[in-house]
């Protein structure tokens, strides 16, 4: 489904990424780990076409698009994927309804049914006792769900989340890695997650590190293993 191929990009003489490549197929969880700096967001960047590399590519159905015009481009981030911030970036000015609603707008493809079955997502994502408010009224954990239905509301194939647990709490988190699974089984949604969050690692079908510019893949059964030996390290 997606494919990124020999990925490189430099700023000035900082090579921030180094012949990246990863593949994303269908119903994953993909993470992407590394410290502040490292490129995850640059990589997310160049994934939505939003950032152009030095060399290499970016395959979506086996189509390159960086071939592809500006508003091709632009139609596939608005109807191929969709995107999950650490800060929401909702419309303070909008409901969360109409947050939701917002990127259908844009969609020639929008189903006439677009208010009946963002009922049934609002349902699924439990948001109904709060569609109305405006995300000033809202929790962190309730606007970033807002941003998560407004992310899906196309019917994407994919999701980028950049650190999208980053504003919230220990149990906040816990729901929206939940919720993420449930787009994975229920709705079939691949999504690619750069975070410093150590829960994802342990949920993720595919695990990557950035560091010094290169991925390397993380084996999840060691990660834990890690995990846990750091905890009583601690604890000692």
């Amino acid at each position: 489904m997606l494919k990124i191929e020999n990925i490189c990009l430099s700023f000035g003489k900082r090579e921030i990424l180094k012949n990246v490549s990863l593949h994303v197929n269908e119903k994953k969880i993909i993470i992407l780990t590394g410290k502040s700096g490292a490129g995850k967001s640059t990589l997310l960047g160049i994934i939505s076409g939003l950032m152009k590399p030095d060399s290499g590519t970016v395959f979506f159905n086996n189509q390159n698009i960086f071939k592809w015009s500006d508003l091709k481009r632009s139609r596939f981030r608005n109807r191929g994927m969709g995107f999950v911030f650490q800060f929401f970036s909702l419309f303070p000015e909008m409901t969360a309804y109409d947050n939701i609603l917002y990127p259908a707008i844009f969609n020639p493809f929008t189903s006439k049914n677009i208010k009946k079955e963002i009922s049934e997502l609002v349902d699924f994502l439990g948001l109904s006792g709060i569609i109305h408010q405006y995300p000033s009224t809202l929790s962190g954990g309730e606007r970033q769900r807002v941003a998560i239905a407004r992310a899906i509301v196309n019917n994407p194939k994919f999701i980028l989340a950049d650190e999208p647990t980053g504003n919230l709490d220990n149990e906040t988190t816990q729901d929206i890695i939940k919720l993420f699974i449930r787009l994975k089984t229920e709705k079939g949604i691949s999504t690619i997650i750069a975070t410093h969050e150590k829960k994802f690692v342990r949920i993720a079908d595919e695990s990557y590190n950035i560091s010094d510019g290169s991925l390397t893949r993380i084996d999840g059964k060691n990660y834990k293993k890690k995990s846990a030996t750091e905890t009583q390290s601690h604890r000692v």
